[in-house]
């Protein structure tokens, strides 16, 4: 695949005007939103479009009253789009358009270019995940289900984004964040920390927080506004979110974002594990 068949991708009206979508596109009624959509039943902040995964884009719903629909349905989480979907939200209907699928191949071509040529950045890593999200889906009506799921999603984005960080790649249940350790202190990680903690005590719904500090190759297609995190320390912090997990850990750290952040969170150590896929034992911290 050539730079030609990295064209991207774009919103359709139902007048034909057309919304390139570069990046992160959000949809709602203040001015603030990349598509400002003034009817009534579009909330103020309704949903967005977000590239990730080299050259995909994710639709996700931010809690809104009236919804988001995918090919006349109800989205119930963050949804992979295709070329051809139909968005509805309030009265507007769009279709969205990215006619040059990007290939598996092309994927692996562009981390593996990525991994040799791009110089690794220490950064932050931050995944947060619904605990038990499979029975809670059960357990509660889907409307219930989205509003709930994408209001937690908004108020960790608002957080995050406060305190400078970036949502690099939402989830099913989760999402995981980044800060490149030249722009952060310590100071703001706690801050962060702290606030999702506190989000953590009003319980609606559970979810769990693990912090990771190494280096990362940030990546992607830039013609498409496209920032990827890639390497062994985003799959590091996804085994011990996992760890996290087994553990029954609300907020969990590494061995080396407990040693940078050193006594401005202290935390009690929870042992030293083996992880799939990493050689020795990873030390492991709860907050």
């Amino acid at each position: 695949m050539n730079a030609s068949q990295e064209e991207g991708a774009w919103l359709e009206a139902a007048d034909g005007k057309r919304h390139p979508i570069h990046g992160s596109c959000s949809l709602g009624r203040i001015a603030a939103n990349t598509i400002v959509l003034e009817s009534p039943k579009v909330s103020r902040r309704h949903a967005l479009i977000h590239v990730q995964n080299i050259g995909e884009f994710w639709l996700i719903d931010f809690g809104s009253s009236n919804g988001t629909f995918l090919n006349k349905r109800r989205i119930h989480h963050p949804v992979r789009l295709s070329h051809g979907d139909q968005i509805t939200i309030g009265d507007e209907v769009f279709k969205f358009h990215q006619p040059l699928a990007i290939s598996d191949e092309y994927k692996t071509a562009v981390m593996q270019r990525t991994l040799r040529e791009i110089e690794n950045i220490p950064c932050w890593l931050l995944v947060a995940d619904i605990r038990n999200f499979t029975p809670l889906s059960r357990s509660m009506q889907s409307e219930d289900l989205d509003v709930l799921l994408g209001a937690w999603i908004f108020t960790c984005k608002e957080i995050i984004e406060n305190h400078h960080g970036i949502i690099n790649k939402y989830l099913g249940d989760g999402f995981l964040a980044y800060w490149p350790d030249a722009a952060t202190t310590p100071e703001e990680i706690v801050a962060v920390i702290s606030a999702l903690k506190e989000f953590q005590q009003k319980g609606a719904p559970d979810f769990r927080v693990v912090v990771h500090f190494g280096p990362v190759a940030i990546g992607g297609i830039a013609s498409m506004g496209e920032e990827s995190l890639m390497g062994g320390e985003v799959n590091l912090v996804f085994r011990l979110e996992k760890l996290a997990g087994s553990l029954g850990e609300s907020c969990g750290v590494s061995e080396t974002a407990h040693t940078k952040l050193g006594e401005l969170a202290p935390a009690r150590s929870l042992g030293e594990f083996e992880l799939k896929g990493f050689e020795g034992k990873c030390a492991f911290f709860a907050l």
